[in-house]
């Protein structure tokens, strides 16, 4: 058993990805018999601020909250409250979480090298764009020979962190995970006959809504007589959710690509229990979870290859992958055509485990927060 504590600017009751995965990854791994802390600038409710301590679920989560306007998770001295907790609380191991930008993460970078305790830090986030200021960084401070272990969600992230580290310097993979159990069930009827498409997204730009939905329109085109064959739901809501609605009423979409806007957790349970396929049209997701939950559920995927999610899944195995658009409306339009391909995947994927299946994902963090330990100790 260890004592870990982990580090977030976002935390719950954020409903982002970092926020639920982290929540995750912490009661995981306090069923797996560790004692888990977390510590977050994000506040308990709109408008609370100041130091707190509270039971969340089964986690000990110290809250550091500022009046911050636009009710951002900032705390200008974040890192001295910080101090002060990892300095009562002795943890084993400390895991730091970053995204673009992390500033309470940050501060416990200099906290946990002055304390001296071990820890991990896990990039969420595509730093690819980024890569110039990386090397910057690492010539002013160093960052890739800092006594920490570092992480990234996929191997997909870790390429420009590897870059610039280089070779001698160990970027580790560790993936979200997904409660199988949670989103496998049996099929639910359907309301109309064929092959179902969904997607589960907020419909910015970064998610490629709008490029999606021109992949589907081509799709049609391509299935020909087949055409009624597919029908698509995509859920979410977000800034270029108007544009999408305008996009299939000029294009005659409306009776066959439904947006009934956010779906609840529940709700999207249901729809994948009435769908074939998931979409995951982007290509700049270090990791999606909603593609392995829906994997989880059973779905064949069909992913661009360039996505952190073509990392999990086999051509022709757990989906199929796709290096553009033109290709990715192709490949749709086969899986409507070949039935029996269909079919095989989805069988692969309700009855063989996603490889981010939760005990797999907690004993892949065990490990290494053992190298983070013993590198302590050396």
């Amino acid at each position: 058993m260890a004592r870990i504590v982990h580090v977030s600017d976002s935390y719950l009751p954020g409903l982002g990805g970092i926020e639920t995965q982290i929540a995750y990854l912490a009661q995981h791994q306090v069923a797996a018999g560790h004692e888990v802390q977390v510590i977050t600038s994000t506040p308990g409710a709109r408008g609370a601020h100041g130091i707190s301590r509270a039971v969340e679920d089964g986690i000990v989560v110290h809250r550091v909250a500022a009046r911050v306007p636009g009710g951002f998770p900032i705390h200008p001295r974040a890192g001295r409250h910080v101090a002060a907790i990892l300095r009562a609380e002795q943890p084993d191991v400390v895991h730091l979480h970053m995204g673009i930008l992390a500033p309470t993460a940050q501060a416990t970078f200099r906290v946990v090298r002055r304390l001296g305790l071990p820890a991990v830090v896990t990039v969420h986030s595509v730093w690819g764009p980024m890569e110039r200021q990386l090397r910057w960084l690492d010539r002013l401070v160093g960052w890739s020979r800092f006594p920490v272990e570092i992480a990234t969600v996929s191997d997909m992230a870790a390429a420009p962190l590897r870059r610039v580290a280089g070779g001698d310097v160990p970027i580790h993979v560790l993936r979200n995970g997904v409660d199988v159990g949670e989103w496998l069930g049996d099929p639910l009827p359907r309301e109309r006959t064929g092959v179902h498409a969904v997607y589960a997204a907020r419909f910015a730009p970064r998610k490629r809504v709008l490029p999606l939905l021109e992949a589907l329109r081509r799709t049609r085109e391509l299935l020909g007589p087949e055409a009624e064959a597919l029908y698509v739901t995509i859920a979410g809501e977000g800034e270029e959710l108007g544009k999408a609605r305008a996009f299939l009423a000029t294009h005659g979409m409306t009776d066959w690509v439904a947006l009934p806007g956010r779906l609840s957790r529940d709700e999207l349970k249901t729809l994948y229990r009435r769908a074939d396929v998931y979409l995951a049209p982007g290509v700049l997701d270090a990791f999606s979870v909603a593609s392995q939950e829906a994997q989880a559920a059973g779905l064949a995927i069909l992913t661009r290859s360039q996505s952190g999610a073509a990392e999990l899944v086999t051509e022709g195995v757990e989906g199929l992958l796709a290096d553009d658009d033109a290709a990715f409306a192709a490949q749709l339009a086969r899986l409507v055509r070949e039935p029996a391909l269909l079919e095989r995947i989805v069988t692969q994927n309700r009855t063989v485990p996603p490889q981010t299946a939760w005990d797999a994902v907690v004993g892949a963090h065990d490990a290494v927060y053992d190298l983070a330990q013993e590198r302590y100790a050396g």
